[in-house]
């Protein structure tokens, strides 16, 4: 079952951002295959924990107008 993300891109960004290593070619460091899958496993993981946070202000939202 696919399950839709809405991602903030302001987010996304700023996660990107703060880890030059997914995106920036003239690091040494980029070339490290396991490196850069770290950086992008913590993006994962902290957007996961955004996503899993909004979810729960929802629910939260739509018992207080039931």
């Amino acid at each position: 079952m696919d399950k839709e993300m809405n991602i903030d891109n302001d987010i996304l960004i700023a996660l990107e951002e703060a880890r030059p290593v997914v995106w920036d070619k003239t690091l040494d460091i980029f070339k490290g295959r396991n490196t850069t899958r770290e950086a992008w496993s913590q993006v994962c993981c902290e957007l996961n924990e955004d996503v899993k946070e909004m979810e729960s202000k929802e629910k939260n939202e739509s018992r207080t107008f039931a």
